[in-house]
C-alpha cells in the first residue's frame, strides 16, 4: 500500500468526530498498539480502494506463482491486515498489531525471527524497518527515502530488489494546494472597485496583505477537504488521482502542514487588521464545517459555498474600512449559490454517465439534476433582479455617475454569463469550478471587460 492507514484513520475520525479523535489520543497512555485498536473501532478503512504500488504488486504475484511463500506482517491493526489479505489472496498468513503488541520495529523483527528461524526476506520502506532488515537474509526496498536507502547500504544489508515509485513531491504539493484557485480571492477587491472613492492607500495595502494570507489559508483548507474526502475521492473516476487520494502525499504531512501553518496565518490576519482577521476566522470556521460534514447536506452545501464567497467580500470591506453594501452582499449570496449549484448539476449528470447512483461524499443522488437546475437557475435570475433594483433604487437615484445609463451593461453581461455557465453545465461540460472557469474563458473575460468599460464610461 502507498499509504499509512494509522494516519488515515486518525484523519478520518478527526475530520468527522473531532472530540472522539481527541479522546482516542488518551489511549496512547496504554501504548501505541492500544491507540491503533481504538482508531480501528472508530474508523473503517476502505481497503478495497487503497492505492497500491502496481510494480511491487506484480512482483509479488510473480513470486507467488513460482511457489515462494508470502506472508503479510504489518504494523497496522490486525483488522486491517486481515482485510488486505482478503483483497490480495497472495499471502499464506496476515499478522498485524493487536491491543497488546505494536508489530513494528524491534517487535516485528523478533516476531519474524521466531516464526521463520530458517531466515526470511523482508519488504519495507521506512527507517522503522531497519531492525527487521538486520535480522533478515535480504531486504526488498519499496520506494524508500534516500536516508533509508543509505542506512541499508551502511549496515551492509543485502538488497534483493529495489522499487522506485515516489512521485515528485513538489509537483504533488502544488496540485494539492491548488494555486490556480487563488484567483477566486480577487473577489476581495470587488468592494474596493465599487467604492474606489473611499479607498485609502493604507486600506489598499491592508487588503492586498489579507488576499495573500487568504490564499495561504484557502490552500490549507483545500488540503483539509481532500483529507476529509479520501474515501469518496478514491471511488471517483478522476478525483482518485488527487495527491492525497493517490498516496502521492502522506496524510501525516497534510495534518502537519495544516496544524502548523493555519494557526500562524490566522494570527497574522488578526494582527494586520483585527476586524478583517475576525472575518478570516469566520471563513476558516465555515470552511472547516463544510469539510467536517456540511458538504454532505444537499443544497445546504451550495449555500455554504456562496457564503464563503460572500465572506471574501466582507474581508475586503473590513480591510479597506468601507461601508458594507446590503445590495452587494445579497447579490453575492444568490449569484454564487447559482454558480455552486451549476457545478453540482454537472457532477450529477456526469455521475449518471458513469452509472453511479449517487455522488460519493455528497448528499446528491442520480435524478437530482432537476432539483439543482430549478434552484440554480432561480437563484441566477434573482441575482439579476437584485442588480437591476440596485441600479434603479440606489445608483440612479443618488446620481453617483455622470452617465449612469452605461451601467445597464452590467445586468446584461451577468445575464449572458449566467446563461453560458448553465448552458455548459446542463450539457455536462462544466468540468471545473465555474469561477475558475470564468477566469480562463475568453467569452466570460470579454463580458467582464465590457462591464469594466461601461463603468468607466458611466463615471
Amino acid at each position: 500500500m502507498k499509504v499509512d492507514t494509522l494516519y488515515e484513520q486518525f484523519a478520518s475520525v478527526l475530520l468527522t468526530r473531532p472530540w472522539a479523535a481527541m479522546a482516542a489520543i488518551l489511549a496512547l497512555f496504554n501504548g501505541r498498539a492500544a491507540f491503533k485498536r481504538r482508531l480501528a473501532t472508530l474508523a473503517t478503512i476502505d481497503v478495497e480502494h487503497l492505492p497500491v504500488r502496481e510494480e511491487f504488486l506484480g512482483y509479488l504475484g510473480e513470486q507467488a506463482a513460482t511457489g515462494r511463500e508470502l506472508h503479510l506482517a504489518t504494523a497496522a491493526d490486525q483488522a486491517i491486515a486481515s482485510r488486505v489479505a482478503e483483497r490480495f489472496p497472495l499471502f499464506k498468513s496476515a499478522n498485524g498489531s493487536d491491543p497488546h503488541l505494536n508489530l513494528k520495529g524491534v517487535n516485528k523483527a523478533a516476531h519474524l525471527a521466531s516464526r521463520f528461524p530458517d531466515g526470511f526476506v523482508y519488504a519495507g520502506d521506512s527507517s522503522a524497518d531497519l531492525p527487521v532488515w538486520k535480522t533478515a537474509r535480504a531486504a526488498i526496498l519499496v520506494a524508500p527515502a534516500v536516508s533509508v536507502r543509505k542506512a541499508v547500504q551502511a549496515a551492509g544489508i543485502p538488497v534483493e530488489r529495489s522499487f522506485e515509485d515516489k512521485p515528485a513531491l513538489r509537483t504533488s504539493w502544488l496540485r494539492a494546494l491548488r494555486p490556480h484557485q487563488w484567483a477566486k480571492n480577487l473577489i476581495v477587491l470587488v468592494p474596493l472597485a465599487l467604492g474606489w472613492r473611499d479607498v485609502t492607500p493604507a486600506g489598499l495595502v491592508t487588503t492586498l496583505l489579507m488576499i495573500g494570507l487568504l490564499c495561504v489559508i484557502a490552500s490549507l483548507t483545500y488540503v483539509v477537504n481532500d483529507m476529509a474526502d479520501l474515501t469518496a475521492d478514491r471511488h471517483h473516476w478522476s478525483k482518485r488521482r488527487r495527491p492525497f487520494a493517490s498516496g502521492a502525499i502522506p496524510v501525516r504531512d497534510g495534518l502537519l502542514a495544516v496544524g502548523v501553518v493555519l494557526p500562524i496565518a490566522c494570527a497574522a490576519a488578526l494582527l494586520i487588521a483585527p476586524l478583517a482577521g475576525l472575518c478570516v476566522l469566520f471563513y476558516v470556521a465555515v470552511t472547516l464545517g463544510y469539510s467536517f460534514g456540511w458538504k454532505r447536506i444537499p443544497l445546504f452545501d451550495t449555500f455554504i459555498i456562496s457564503l464563503l464567497f460572500t465572506i471574501r467580500i466582507l474581508i475586503g470591506i473590513a480591510a479597506a474600512q468601507l461601508v458594507p453594501s446590503a445590495w452587494l452582499l445579497t447579490f453575492s449570496m444568490f449569484f454564487f449559490f447559482s454558480l455552486a449549484m451549476a457545478k453540482r448539476h454537472t457532477e450529477i449528470l456526469r455521475a449518471a454517465e458513469h452509472d453511479m447512483k449517487k455522488l460519493e461524499g455528497r448528499g446528491y443522488q442520480a435524478g437530482d439534476e432537476s432539483l439543482t437546475l430549478a434552484f440554480g437557475t432561480a437563484a441566477a435570475m434573482a441575482s439579476i433582479v437584485i442588480v437591476v433594483i440596485y441600479l434603479v433604487e440606489e445608483v440612479f437615484a443618488r446620481e453617483l455617475y455622470s452617465t449612469p445609463a452605461w451601467l445597464w451593461v452590467a445586468p446584461i453581461a451577468i445575464f449572458l454569463f449566467i446563461c453560458r455557465i448553465w448552458g455548459l453545465s446542463h450539457r455536462g461540460r462544466m468540468t471545473d469550478d465555474p469561477v475558475a472557469f470564468a477566469l480562463r474563458d475568453r467569452v466570460s473575460l470579454g463580458l467582464g471587460v465590457c462591464v469594466a468599460i461601461a463603468i468607466v464610461l458611466a463615471l
